[in-house]
Order: structure tokens, then sequence, then C-alpha cells
């Protein structure tokens, strides 16, 4: 897997006792031939105890099983 390209828009403070929950959400897959693998497009958050959303991400990765 090789990381394309990544956006990531911070809400609020994370403080380093906090425990927190990570998520990706798998939104498209393309295949690509001229890359040999899929594309696939990505959305993502940091939840923190309270269930707010501390961090916003998007992102799009190259999964190919030889690069």
């Amino acid at each position: 897997m090789v990381g394309l390209e990544f956006w990531v828009r911070f809400r609020r403070p994370v403080f380093a006792d906090e425990k927190i929950k990570l998520e990706w959400l798998v939104v498209k897959v393309t295949p690509s031939a001229k890359l040999n693998g899929d594309v696939v497009e990505l959305r993502g958050r940091i939840k923190g105890e309270n269930g707010e959303t501390a961090l916003g991400a998007k992102g799009r990765v190259l999964v190919t099983d030889r690069l």
C-alpha cells in the first residue's frame, strides 16, 4: 500500500492522556491498470472520549501486490 494523497482538518485538541477512537471508511475502489493496482478513497476521523470528532481526514492510497 502506498499513500497518494491525504487531507486532514483538526477540529479540537486531543490530549496526551485522552482515549481516542480512530475510524477509516472505504468510500470508493477504482481499478487502475496504469498503476497496476486499485486506488482506494478513504474518509476517516478521530473521536474523543466524549464522542466529538477531533480530526477529520480524507485520503487516497494505492493497493497493489508489488511496487
